[in-house]
């Protein structure tokens, strides 16, 4: 009888698989694998010339795409749609855990990298015409992280979530996938190959912008533990890190959503809130607030010229290289964010998701460059430390490293800092296991989880491309990895605001 049940579930789980989703991602991902592994320089090459011809053809689709969908988001939370509960239910998670686990999921460790050392990009080549390590230079590469980490970036989570999840939970759509934000122009044909091919977008854009992010946030975190064991950096220790980072998030995404990604949310949340507490008082406390309220001034008064600006005269390559990459970056994740805080946001009204996301999220990422980049900024302008000569002799994850060890109790810091940096590793790819295995799956109820083999299956897969893209070279392979894959997906972002706005429109007729 045992045997019989165990094959008889075997079955069950494999009937559960939507085998082309998932046969065409896992072939997509060994394509783009291999030849990293095999032929590094010549891929990076090649990757290289596709990037630059996607930024320089489409970059104002992007530019376009991003302004547009913070203006939907915000229509819909100000409208009368606002108030649409998603589901009957009360909320199945606290607001603190909810947030927790969408900002978790939603930023990742790669936030910890930027947020350090961005501005050193922006003070060596500034935005808007501005002399390089100007005063002004200074000024745009405080507030432009703000706006590239901020409303927009979030407005990306927000609308697929929002055209994912109103189907789901009001006109009960059978399954969780990237699909359902296009039930309108679907009308019944769930599986046919228009939504099969935008599903296997997602999960092959979710796993280049999440090999993207993990190829960042890799060395960064072997840096602090070569720091504070003596252990020398490398690819070596890199791996040993991927390891320890698969091991960790597998085990979270085989306990599921309540026993091991809410846990590990509100854990990082703590930690990270008291790691910029030790920042800010160890360092030089005053120039780090004068600094955040400064930036935040900037920011507001040049909102408008950061979101519209494509550079078309001087033609500097900023946009291309930073605004593109971020828009980019943020459309890879934004169905997979759209999926999980969908299934965390039952209870929900559509204000109450689009608030969270804009206004909770860019604030939890602002924290993070108020307080961790102006240390190290700080510590630029007063000549305490050359970061920007450490990074370009060397690498920006050691000149992060150098800016923690010149605070008081430095390996104290340090050592809060990896943590946190492998905690945020862990919530946004458990995550993304989840959501990978939930759309390979052909049924999946609202309070469903995936088949526990299947989200470890892709908690391991997933760290396959940012090994290969580590050996190719790290930083600019990950930011050029990040913009092929999302362009096919950035066009189904625009089929997916028309279909929820028609959705709504529809079921909710003016009085």
């Amino acid at each position: 009888m045992a045997v019989r049940h165990r094959i008889k579930s075997a079955v069950l789980l494999a009937q559960q698989i939507d085998r082309v989703n998932f046969g065409l991602t896992v072939s997509v991902l060994l394509g783009l694998t291999l030849p990293l592994l095999v032929f590094p320089s010549e891929t990076a090459a090649v990757l290289a010339t596709i990037y630059a011809w996607i930024a320089n053809t489409f970059g104002w689709f992007y530019v376009l795409t991003g302004a547009s969908t913070l203006a939907l988001v915000l229509y819909i939370a100000f409208s009368r749609y606002g108030v649409i509960r998603l589901g009957s239910e009360e909320p199945e998670f606290p607001t603190v855990s909810w947030v927790g686990m969408l900002f978790g999921a939603g930023i990742g460790s790669g936030m910890l990298y930027w947020s350090a050392i961005e501005w050193a990009y922006y003070v060596q080549a500034p935005p808007f015409g501005a002399e390089p390590f100007s005063d002004k230079a200074y000024d745009w590469a405080a507030s432009y992280g703000l706006h590239h980490w901020g409303f927009v970036a979030w407005a990306f989570y927000s609308l697929p979530t929002l055209a994912i999840a109103y189907p789901f939970y009001v006109r009960k759509a059978p399954q969780l996938k990237y699909s359902n934000s296009a039930q309108y122009w679907l009308k019944g044909r769930e599986n046919s190959w228009p939504a099969r091919l935008m599903d296997t977008f997602f999960m092959i854009a979710l796993i280049g912008g999440a090999g993207s992010s993990l190829g960042i946030s890799t060395p960064l975190i072997s840096a602090l533990i070569a720091r504070l064991t003596g252990i020398p950096n490398g690819f070596a220790l890199e791996l040993v890190v991927v390891g320890i980072c698969v091991a960790l998030f597998s085990l979270s995404v085989w306990l599921g959503l309540t026993r091991g990604i809410r846990r590990l949310s509100d854990v990082n949340l703590l930690m990270a809130f008291l790691f910029l507490l030790f920042v800010l008082f160890a360092g030089d406390t005053l120039f780090i607030l004068n600094m955040a309220v400064n930036s935040v001034g900037h920011l507001l008064q040049n909102t408008l010229a950061m979101t519209f600006w494509t550079d078309p005269i001087a033609n500097t390559g900023f946009v291309g290289d930073w605004t593109v990459f971020y828009w980019a970056w943020w459309i890879a994740y934004a169905p997979f964010i759209g999926i999980f805080v969908t299934r965390i946001s039952r209870g929900r009204t559509l204000r109450e998701v689009v608030f969270g996301m804009l206004c909770l999220g860019s604030l939890g990422v602002w924290l993070f460059f108020f307080v961790l980049g102006n240390h190290s900024l700080g510590l630029q302008l007063s000549g305490e430390l050359d970061v920007i000569g450490v990074m370009n002799a060397e690498s920006g994850t050691v000149a992060i490293v150098a800016g923690l060890d010149a605070l008081p109790l430095a390996a104290v810091a340090i050592g809060l800092f990896c943590v946190v940096a492998i905690i945020f590793v862990a919530t946004t790819y458990d995550s993304a296991s989840y959501t990978l295995a939930a759309t390979a799956s052909t049924e999946l109820g609202a309070s469903h989880d995936p088949a526990r083999w299947h989200r470890v299956f892709w908690a391991i897969a997933i760290a396959i491309l940012p090994i290969g893209l580590m050996y190719a070279g790290g930083v600019r392979e990950a930011q050029t990895a990040t913009l092929v894959v999302s362009l096919p997906l950035t066009f189904t972002f625009w089929l997916t605001g028309i279909a929820l706005l028609k959705s709504l429109r529809a079921d909710h007729p003016p009085r």
